[in-house]
């Protein structure tokens, strides 16, 4: 999936929530909430804003870093950070696919 395509899914997913799958909701909703909680800590302890860009850098790296399990090394480390912050929080949903 390209930056276009990521782009006009989340666009789509905001314009009509309704006509995506409950678990595609609840990943969106996972990943605004972190991002939101990550970017007022940061502005409050560190005086850092959490731009557009950062969100879109990390944003691209999150499916490629799930399907493989590596994370890559940004050198910015806000985009690091979030994407850390993302991963953690996807870890906690159940999996659905787990047989055992």
């Amino acid at each position: 999936m390209d930056k276009t395509e990521l782009e006009n899914l989340f666009s789509a997913m905001m314009d009509e929530p309704e006509t995506f799958p409950e678990g595609a909701r609840e990943i969106f909703n996972i990943l605004t909430q972190v991002t939101l909680e990550y970017r007022d800590q940061m502005l409050a302890s560190r005086s850092t804003l959490v731009t557009v860009n950062d969100v879109q850098t990390s944003l691209s790296w999150l499916v490629p870093s799930l399907a493989t399990g590596n994370i890559p090394k940004m050198e910015n480390p806000v985009c690091m950070e979030l994407l850390e912050r993302w991963l953690g929080a996807l870890k906690t949903l159940p999996n659905k696919h787990d047989t055992s």
